[in-house]
């Protein structure tokens, strides 16, 4: 078995790698034989010259934005879980906290940076606030219905047994509600990246977001274009670190 997971994981690597040589070969010949220039579309050795000429900029950038995602990710987690819970086990929270949580959604985050900067300042937190507000909403939503999606024998299979409501929520609900936690929180990640980058557009001053608004003022596409890529391997390797733990926690209680 350890065989066979291994040998699927190279299969899987394998065709990730493919798939990443078929973007840049069609790249380079749209950039050569398209007639395309390279102010507009820099060809990919354009901008792997771009990622080593710029690294340093780039390693420091990617810290600050990593650190954000990290705490945005992290703040979202703990605080979601809180007001999900009450609002499993309480009618009248989930009534009266459902309608803020949409209308909170419904507001573009960009018209909040103007408020958060008056609250916080120009600063790492506004980023981190931004980006929470649109983090916490899929952890509340799945982990309230994680925890209401359970099937009423078992709980009162528990309550015959003597369970208090604390035993059951930690051995019953709780295990039960592990998968769509998990879930949200890997939805979580993603808008994380996302409310921190949006963030740093809005406040400025540092941060991956802030040398990709840097660079396209300033015209230097290969290196707006080495800031999208940095961007996405930072964003696919947050994603990743939280599959991976989804995938240890559901195997240590299935």
């Amino acid at each position: 078995m350890p065989r066979l997971a291994r040998r699927i994981g190279e299969l899987t690597a394998f065709w990730y790698l493919l798939a990443i040589a078929l973007v840049v070969a069609v790249w380079q010949a749209v950039v050569l034989f398209g007639g395309t220039p390279d102010y507009l579309l820099p060809t990919p050795v354009q901008v792997a010259e771009a990622l080593s000429t710029y690294h340093e900029p780039l390693l420091r950038e990617s810290w600050v934005t990593l650190r954000g995602i990290l705490l945005a990710f992290g703040i979202s987690a703990v605080a979601g879980v809180a007001v999900a819970v009450p609002m499993a086990f309480s009618r009248a929270v989930e009534r009266l906290g459902y309608p803020l949580l949409v209308m909170s959604q419904a507001v573009p985050k960009v018209a909040l940076g103007p408020l958060f900067i008056v609250w916080l300042g120009f600063g790492l937190m506004t980023n981190v606030l931004i980006a929470v507000s649109v983090a916490i909403f899929p952890v509340i939503v799945n982990t309230a219905l994680g925890l209401t999606s359970i099937d009423p024998d078992l709980v009162r299979l528990g309550r015959s047994m003597g369970a208090s409501r604390w035993r059951l929520f930690r051995l019953v609900r709780l295990p039960n509600a592990l998968p769509s936690v998990l879930a949200g929180l890997k939805v979580a990640i993603t808008f994380a990246v996302i409310g921190v980058v949006v963030g740093e557009f809005i406040v400025g001053g540092s941060g991956l977001g802030y040398l990709t608004i840097s660079a396209s003022g300033n015209q230097n596409v290969p290196l707006l274009f080495a800031c999208v890529i940095t961007l996405a391997v930072l964003g696919a390797l947050t994603f990743a670190a939280v599959d991976l733990l989804e995938r240890v926690a559901l195997r240590r209680h299935p």
